[in-house]
């Protein structure tokens, strides 16, 4: 079953007239459905989106390509940055982010259908989501098709936009929304916190998606969410990563996606019979690793946020020996190129493996949490010749991760090499989480070199900045032109 619906063809999913108004057909259960498919949709963030930016990016690669317990061939191609307009991994991300903007709309394109009153923060909340996906659709697919509830009535000669004008629309929406939200936190919906963090991230790239840095708004908004004093860093740094994770880090998560219980990325990189010791299990193991590059930006010995990267002899908790089924110790080397192809390479467990969940767990995946906040603050800050605000904001992350204190000084630092620094201190703290090309692209380091063991392809990797237009799209949707390059 082909799954490009807005992609594809219009998929017109209210089927009454676009004059009728109050339609006894409808209810509010109708508006709420809508909205919870809406919602059901952030899995694709775990699924697609933080796949695509973490395998793309320096900090993640699978040794040993060609068996069936290592990289498919589209995850080869986004390894190596080979990836075509028919690569599944994206096609299904645009899919299926089309799909979410058009549950929103469905919801949407309701408000004006039905008796009942529906209320104003969730028709903002089914914005911003919408706006969400967008963000999304942006980042990753640059020109597209902005479509809004009116596309459910027959309007559906929308043109394709500029990542200029995607960004316009995409802010015009959030900052609309906003006073509308509920101004409280409420895990796993959509709160004017949650909206001021898809604005300040999309503010942090504003110089890549339109050409025109806007450091100021970005602070702006860093800002509201600080001074909110609604989130704060956790105590310890793997409570937002450990199961039921919507207790333990709902100080600092701002927002996850509580949806479909998803693989997530501990299980993929980490050996089956780690995992499971009684009976190893290879779902949802992908081999993945760390990449040298990401494990030397670590200060092993101090920074326990390494803890997450697992290297050497591995042990259970009370001191036995892991073996593979084939009776082997479980030994994690950094080289790619080992003897084994599933033992080479430092495996990382961030997320908390439940040991009495067999193929998912039951942690939700993060979007956004407090610590990338006080980053893309100091980033801003240092980008606005305010070193020191910079340098208190890193101190202030960095404090939680060193078990010995290690500030950094604004007396050492220039405007560039902060730059550099706060690049590391988002790799060293948000690693493995969705943002590393992200942030390579707005530092002009993803096309640098020294990858040293992920084979990439090096040539026009301007194009690879962004990725193509499923073929098969394009082949239905005459308004669609393809990225350059492709």
């Amino acid at each position: 079953m082909i799954r490009y619906l807005l992609g594809l063809a219009i998929v017109i999913l209210i089927g009454c007239s676009p004059s009728s108004s109050n339609d006894p057909d409808f209810t509010i259960e109708d508006f709420e459905n809508a909205l919870g498919d809406a919602y059901n949709y952030l899995e694709i963030f775990g699924d697609y989106y933080l796949p695509i930016s973490n395998l793309t990016s320096d900090e993640l690669g699978v040794p040993g390509f060609g068996s069936h317990l290592s990289a498919g061939d589209d995850i080869a191609e986004m390894i190596r940055h080979q990836w075509t307009p028919g690569n599944s991994l994206t096609n299904i991300l645009w899919s299926d982010l089309y799909n979410a903007v058009n549950a929103a709309n469905s919801a949407l394109i309701l408000v004006d259908r039905i008796d009942d009153n529906i209320s104003t923060v969730q028709q903002a909340e089914a914005r911003a989501l919408r706006a969400f996906n967008y963000f999304l659709l942006l980042d990753i697919f640059g020109n597209i098709q902005a479509f809004k509830e009116d596309v459910l009535s027959g309007n559906i000669n929308v043109p394709q936009l500029s990542r200029s004008q995607v960004f316009d629309f995409i802010e015009t929406e959030l900052l609309e929304t906003i006073p509308e939200l509920s101004a409280d936190p409420i895990y796993g919906r959509v709160t004017q916190g949650v909206a001021r963090a898809i604005l300040a991230k999309l503010y942090l790239n504003a110089g890549v998606f339109k050409g025109t840095p806007e450091w100021a708004a970005c602070r702006d908004a860093c800002a509201a969410l600080i001074n909110s004093g609604d989130y704060q860093l956790s105590n310890d740094y793997f409570d937002p990563f450990k199961a039921n994770n919507q207790i333990t880090g709902s100080n600092e998560i701002i927002f996850a996606s509580e949806q479909a219980p998803a693989v997530h990325f501990s299980r993929q990189s980490v050996h089956p019979a780690q995992v499971d010791t009684k009976n190893p299990s290879t779902n949802g193991f992908l081999n993945y690793a760390a990449t040298p590059e990401m494990v030397e930006l670590f200060d092993l010995d101090n920074d326990s946020r390494s803890n997450a990267i697992l290297r050497g002899l591995q042990r259970t908790s009370t001191g036995e020996v892991i073996l593979t089924a084939a009776g082997d110790s479980v030994i994690y080397e950094p080289d790619f190129r080992g003897e084994s192809d599933f033992l080479s390479g430092y495996r990382v467990m961030k997320y908390e493996l439940d040991p009495t969940e067999t193929n998912f767990g039951n942690n939700d995946i993060v979007i956004f949490r407090y610590a990338d906040v006080l980053l893309m603050q100091a980033e801003a800050l240092n980008e606005l010749d305010d070193l020191s605000g910079a340098i208190d904001l890193i101190n202030e992350v960095r404090a939680r991760a060193y078990d010995t204190a290690a500030p950094l000084a604004a007396g050492n630092f220039t405007k560039e090499s902060l730059r550099a620094q706060i690049l590391k201190e988002r790799s060293t703290e948000l690693f493995w989480e969705g943002w590393r090309r992200q942030d390579m692209i707005r530092h002009d380091t993803f096309c640098a070199g020294g990858w040293s063991q992920k084979e990439r392809t090096t040539e026009d990797c301007q194009t690879r900045l962004i990725f193509p237009i499923p073929q098969e799209v394009l082949n239905v949707n005459p308004n669609l032109t393809q990225n350059p390059g492709y």
